[in-house]
């Protein structure tokens, strides 16, 4: 029988302080999809324009991402990410919070010769506001400021297309749309 051949590259080891091993291996990225549905039924979702100076596409729009850090899960980093680009912290909403899918990603992507051999997980928040944005909310996500974000927005689903989101946002967008029933 031969002996199967695989196409992967070994993980490198890292001596790092106090000796302790650590190993160098592909990435994970999140992408928070973030739906807030107003008391008429419109549609919006969170957008940020990345900044011309801090970040790779520049200028470009998606939605909030961003990478797991260690020790902490899925759920936490998007989380912490969103709240990073955003300002926007979950649990101070969850009241308004009427799907998160269980806090397990709605969409899983492992293959690598997409995104520079990162692993994706994308997570679906939907909200229920009286107005959309909430005033307290859109208060916060207009006056926030991160260096690497240079705009955020809300925006109707239904204008996405006008952005020309990267890292297929807009298809996330779309998926999370079609599986939620949104």
């Amino acid at each position: 029988m031969e002996k199967p051949i695989f196409k992967n590259r070994p993980n490198t080891e890292h001596k790092v302080e106090g000796g302790k091993t650590v190993w160098s291996s592909r990435s994970v990225a999140l992408d928070a999809i973030v739906f807030a549905i107003d008391k008429s039924h419109r549609r919006y979702v969170l957008i940020e324009r990345r900044s011309d100076t801090m970040m790779d596409h520049p200028g470009e729009w998606c939605c909030p991402c961003g990478y797991l850090d260690w020790d902490e899960n899925g759920w936490e980093a998007v989380t912490r990410e969103l709240y990073e680009e955003t300002g926007f912290y979950v649990e101070h909403y969850k009241d308004d919070l009427i799907m998160a899918n269980r806090k397990q990603p709605f969409y899983v992507q492992t293959e690598p010769t997409s995104n520079r051999q990162n692993v994706a997980l994308a997570y679906c928040f939907v909200f229920r506001f009286d107005d959309i944005p909430r005033e307290s909310w859109k208060k916060k996500v207009e006056s926030y400021k991160n260096p690497e974000i240079a705009e955020l927005k809300w925006v109707l689903v239904e204008t996405v297309p006008e952005y020309h989101l990267i890292f297929d946002h807009d298809e996330r967008i779309r998926m999370a749309m079609e599986k939620f029933g949104l």
